[in-house]
């Protein structure tokens, strides 16, 4: 039997939230980048990065992560399910004791502990949230995500990158490396959601089912896609620019907003049905082990043509407010996506184990 999720939040509840971080974030983002402008001049500072920058990327951070804490409490106690409602019971203090010595341990390491950091941060949110009674357990290891980022970022993006642009000194069109990484993001995907979703609720453990490479061929289908737009736009922005983009009566103004235009109708236009079409993919193949002759299973039968059109009428609703509407954006699609998404547990013949 098919039970949906319900999602409660709405908009207006948002709104405070995203407004706060909308001024404190942008506002020292912004002379945060002026610093780095300045770092990355032809003429750098002799005493190399200011306090100023110190300070703007301290409130940045901090910024960052009391948004991302906040929210994050909104977000999953706004998930129903047959009528009951996620818990959470975060400690602040807990939070903070993990960003500070997460920040600090990365820096020293120089990165390494990166994958243990964000270990603790996805285990402090999974662990704090509980439903009927029973709460959830993250199972993932910060020593698996490390292998992820080692395998599937580290070698494609650096290694290969040096081998031919250094070492092979290689006059190959940047378009092609460019391919490569793209490529590599696949596999990302994949093994990312994999070791996110290894959560146990009682005496389930979920887990993704599916294959490394079927999954792999689902994502990289929308994955070419997006590539095949991404050439679109390059040969719209050259068509153009011999037409009109260099007369000189056109102001420079213009011309930023049309190269904008055609960023968002090419690079963009896809994205919704790419996430519909792998959210759809990725629910269907989240299941748990089998106890006592039960399976929980997932799933999202909504039409991905309506959906899309409608996530897009949301983004175009907060691209012309200039991001005003995003909390009803988001609240708006996180809803019409998680009900019709089900939660089923299912009887399996003793064959079928």
């Amino acid at each position: 039997m098919k039970s949906y999720l319900n999602f409660t939040l709405k908009g207006a509840q948002f709104l405070p939230l995203w407004i706060a971080f909308f001024f404190f974030y942008l506002i020292p983002f912004y002379f945060l980048i002026q610093e780095l402008a300045e770092l990355t001049a032809s003429e750098v500072p002799a005493g190399g990065p200011s306090i100023r920058f110190f300070f703007y990327l301290i409130i940045v951070l901090a910024v960052f992560f009391t948004f991302v804490y906040y929210s994050s409490r909104l977000i999953l106690q706004s998930l129903e399910y047959r009528g009951l409602k996620i818990i959470c019971d975060f400690h602040s203090g807990k939070y903070v004791g993990i960003i500070v010595s997460g920040l600090v341990l990365s820096i020293v390491t120089i990165g390494i502990y990166i994958p243990w950091f964000i270990r603790n941060l996805h285990r402090f949110f999974v662990h704090g949230v509980s439903y009927n009674s029973h709460k959830f357990a993250f199972r993932g290891t910060g020593g698996k995500l490390f292998q992820i980022m080692t395998l599937a970022i580290f070698i494609p993006f650096i290694v290969v990158g040096f081998i031919v642009f250094t070492l092979m000194k290689s006059n190959i069109e940047i378009w092609i490396y460019q391919v490569m990484v793209i490529s590599s993001l696949v596999s990302i995907i994949y093994l990312t959601f994999k070791w996110m979703v290894l959560i146990r609720y009682k005496n389930y453990v979920i887990r993704l089912d599916t294959g490394f490479f079927h999954a792999m061929w689902k994502i990289a289908i929308e994955l070419v896609l997006a590539v095949i737009l991404v050439f679109i736009f390059s040969w719209l922005t050259s068509v153009s620019s011999v037409f009109w983009l260099k007369a000189d009566f056109v102001p420079a103004t213009g011309k930023i907003m049309f190269e904008l235009v055609l960023a968002v109708l090419t690079l963009g236009f896809y994205f919704p049905m790419a996430f519909i079409r792998l959210f759809r993919y990725f629910s269907e193949h989240t299941k748990s082990n089998v106890v006592d002759g039960k399976q929980i299973t997932m799933g999202y039968d909504g039409d991905q043509v309506t959906d899309f059109l409608f996530m897009w009428k949301q983004i175009l609703l907060t691209i012309i407010s200039f991001g005003i509407y995003y909390p009803w954006a988001f609240t708006r699609i996180a809803q019409r996506l998680l009900s019709q998404t089900f939660v089923s547990t299912n009887l399996v013949p003793e064959e079928a184990k």
